[in-house]
């Protein structure tokens, strides 16, 4: 499905890259993100926050909340062109442009997200880190990790309940689900409530508790199962020439809240978590899967199916799959 939105050309008369002529001058940066306030940019407004803070307002964000200038399938595109100096993307919304990235949706390969973080920040910054350089971005951090568990309308606990359900997924649930041989509706965020209310989707893998809750689904499904199928990341990162246009006393402060971002980004999540579970299960009724063994089996499936599609592009996924390993053991 093709998603239209308005294009970084479109806007990029208006949101251009400021000049940095003097360490002195108020360095203003334009910050995107698709969705409104939400837990799903809560890390990058504290970073935001940070840096503000940390170089005594020389430098100032411009913080652009919501999908009228570019859904989330659009972001790497536009930081790349400079629409906006730095927002998040997904390597997950996009596995084209971050196959090899993409290893960390993978799924059940952590079931600690502050570990995963870690990994994945390490990660990024060395072995994976020519992809963003290849969209013209500078890596900066995680900027959220959120758990993704299953809502549906009906109780799902067996593969063949799995089976008889309308299933939206992404990332790693999605190509677990595909190596069961279950049909998957690639439904963006934006639209699934329409769709699940419709039961276009029957059921949805989705961010939650906090995203769910915050998004109002704990309203539109009736059962929740808080297995967690894959931790879904919103990478933060900057438009590569933004990022060199900056005096090297800013640069330097953003790599030290770049670092403290991955503990911080997930406590604010964990936070979440901790007063939208309650939340949530006020909602809903809180299902069991019965079968975990058989999706544990499948999970191992689909890993080697991820390395066979990256062979198959001349990438050496394994090498990056064992990196990802190794590096989620390191951080334990």
């Amino acid at each position: 499905m093709m998603i239209k939105s308005i294009s970084a050309l479109a806007v990029i008369g208006l949101l251009t890259v400021p000049s940095l002529a003097t360490a002195q001058e108020t360095i203003k940066l334009k910050f995107h993100s698709s969705f409104g306030e939400s837990p799903l940019n809560e890390a990058p407004r504290w970073w935001m926050d940070e840096v503000e803070k940390r170089t005594d307002g020389r430098v100032k964000f411009t913080r652009i909340l919501g999908g009228a200038l570019g859904k989330l399938t659009a972001a790497p595109e536009n930081i790349k062109v400079g629409a906006f100096d730095m927002g998040n993307v997904s390597v997950v919304y996009n596995p084209g442009l971050f196959s090899l990235s993409n290893v960390v949706s993978l799924p059940f390969i952590s079931d600690d997200p502050l570990v995963h973080a870690k990994a994945a920040h390490e990660l990024h910054n060395t072995t994976t880190n020519d992809e963003f350089k290849a969209m013209g971005q500078k890596y900066l951090g995680p900027g959220m990790w959120t758990r993704i568990q299953m809502l549906s309308h009906e109780p799902i606990r067996t593969i063949d309940d799995l089976k008889k359900q309308k299933i939206r997924a992404h990332g790693g649930a999605s190509e677990l689900l595909k190596t069961l041989g279950i049909t998957v509706y690639g439904i963006p965020w934006g639209e699934l409530p329409a769709a699940a209310e419709r039961k276009v989707v029957t059921a949805g893998i989705i961010g939650a508790p906090a995203d769910a809750y915050a998004f109002g689904f704990g309203k539109i499904f009736k059962y929740w199962d808080q297995e967690d199928w894959f931790l879904f990341p919103l990478t933060y990162t900057m438009n590569q020439d933004s990022w060199d246009a900056l005096p090297d006393d800013i640069k330097t402060v953003m790599e030290e809240v770049n670092e403290e971002m991955v503990v911080e980004g997930r406590k604010l999540m964990a936070a979440q978590e901790a007063k939208s579970g309650p939340g949530l299960a006020s909602q809903v009724e809180i299902v069991k899967f019965e079968e975990m063994d058989k999706l544990i089996a499948a999970r191992d499936q689909t890993w080697q199916n991820w390395v066979d599609a990256r062979k198959a592009e001349g990438k050496d996924g394994q090498a990056v799959l064992d990196t990802f390993l190794a590096l989620l053991d390191k951080h334990k």
